[in-house]
């Protein structure tokens, strides 16, 4: 499936996120492509939070760290940052929960795990557009509209 979403404003960001932790396993892979401060770890701090509200101040953007792992009441998310990293090794996390990759410009196949490319690009300040394909991941459509 792809699909092009607008979001107009960070409450929208926060629906959008909410919607789609409802439909996640904890075994898919999301790939986050964008420029810088594009919106990839605010993404990613409302979808953890949306998964479990507790671990929301636990979210940062890993670009020192490389990854960060929050336990959530229903699995655990690892959060990857590509920024300054040439290769990863993501045997160790792949099928233990849900994997969420920054800069996913620099990886590209995971096998038969369920995968959502979002490309984000900027319009202004508080609006972006989301550019959405999924492999292997049919069950989240609805959740992604």
């Amino acid at each position: 499936m792809k699909l092009t979403k607008k979001i107009n404003s960070i409450n929208q960001l926060k629906n959008f996120a909410l919607n789609l932790s409802k439909c996640l396993k904890g075994n898919e892979i999301i790939l986050l492509k964008g420029n810088l401060a594009a919106g990839k770890t605010t993404f990613t701090r409302f979808l953890v939070s949306a998964i479990d509200p507790e671990a929301e101040d636990q979210v940062s953007s890993p670009t020192f760290s490389v990854m960060n792992e929050y336990e959530t009441s229903r699995f655990p998310v690892y959060h990857i940052d590509l920024y300054r990293v040439k290769d990863f090794d993501f045997s160790d996390v792949l099928g233990h929960g849900l994997v969420l990759v920054e800069w996913a410009e620099k990886v590209s196949d995971f096998g038969d795990y369920p995968v959502i490319f979002i490309d984000i690009s900027i319009v202004d300040e508080n609006k972006r557009i989301f550019k959405i394909e999924t492999r292997n991941a049919d069950y989240l459509n609805e959740c992604l509209k």
